[in-house]
């Protein structure tokens, strides 16, 4: 049985997932600022996917249980792929080392969606490390390499090129 506070928090959660895709159905996500806008940004972004749309759409019906779905065996969650795209274009925005790898990817021909693919995929081995005892600056020694080496960034491009490959 899971902890009701944690149910209350996925509820509330909820509820703040469906006002701001409120907000991104009726075209008006120019009034958010800051992580909504972020997150509102990568939801209008990923909307078209299936599991994403019913993550979003039912969200404040949900009471607190998880939207998971499974991909190879894994339990998925669409909504974890859109705050990792939230989470690095506030990352895009505030920090100068991430703008910097950020646009090396994109000067040299990678889209940009695909570049915060590359961006998340090193947040969440960041979180991953910092969680299980990791080095707590291994996202800028990772944006440094990114940075130095255009092996390193081919490397990021092939890990990160079925990024979408649960949502089919």
């Amino acid at each position: 049985m899971e902890d009701e506070g944690l149910i209350g928090l996925r509820r509330l959660t909820g509820q703040y997932e469906h006002s701001i895709y409120q907000a991104v159905k009726a075209g008006q996500i120019s009034q958010l600022s800051g992580e909504s806008l972020s997150i509102a940004q990568a939801m209008q972004e990923h909307v078209h996917l299936r599991h994403v749309h019913n993550a979003l759409e039912f969200a404040d019906l949900r009471e607190g249980q998880r939207y998971e779905i499974e991909h190879q065996g894994n339990a998925v969650s669409p909504l974890a792929h859109i705050y990792l795209h939230a989470a690095v274009k506030q990352s895009v925005k505030l920090n100068a080392e991430s703008r910097l790898a950020f646009e090396k990817l994109v000067s040299e021909g990678i889209s940009k969606h695909h570049a915060e693919h590359i961006l998340s995929m090193l947040i969440s081995e960041a979180l991953w490390q910092n969680a299980y005892g990791g080095d707590p600056e291994s996202v800028q020694k990772s944006l440094k390499k990114l940075d130095a080496s255009r092996k390193v960034r081919s490397n990021w491009v092939r890990k990160t090129s079925d990024a979408h490959a649960w949502a089919e």
